[in-house]
């Protein structure tokens, strides 16, 4: 692709970091909703107030502040980005990656630190079923993102 095909000189690579930022963040963020968020059901009540804790360590370190880098990221696609990708398409991008962000801060967070005291098989259960306000607008993400990218590939 040519420069011109671009809307500023930093777009490839703003456009590349996004797209390794946003794949790792949708795959983690359906491990932690399928994978983690499950498998809390089966550990003991000594256990859990410690391995909970751990884990959430874990999250902010490996998928939330990925997360917030590829959304800052996102936003850069504003202006940097190819000339492939309409400006509908990234706000289309930024309103189902807010949503996860909004759920999380006003229904996710507030229960995990309350798991955090101990283990409460009801509020876990609310955990995994309020989860899907957050699963549903990452896979719409993740399909404006596939054709983001496929955009984003021109004539190749």
């Amino acid at each position: 692709m040519g420069t011109s095909e671009f809307t500023s000189r930093y777009s490839r690579w703003v456009t590349t970091i996004f797209f390794a930022l946003a794949f790792y963040g949708i795959g983690a963020s359906m491990m932690d909703s399928f994978v983690v968020y499950h498998t809390w059901r089966f550990i003991g009540e000594p256990e859990f107030a410690n391995a909970h804790i751990q884990s959430g360590s874990r999250v902010v370190q490996f998928a939330v502040l990925p997360l917030l880098c590829m959304t800052i990221f996102l936003v850069l696609l504003f202006w940097h980005r190819p000339v492939a990708i309409p400006r509908k398409l990234l706000w289309a991008a930024v309103i189902f990656s807010a949503i996860p962000w909004l759920s999380s801060a006003f229904i996710q967070i507030p229960m995990q630190l309350e798991l955090d005291k101990g283990k409460n098989d009801e509020l876990l259960r609310q955990l995994i079923i309020t989860d899907w306000i957050r699963v549903i607008p990452t896979w719409i993400f993740a399909v404006i993102v596939m054709v983001m990218f496929k955009k984003s590939l021109g004539k190749a």
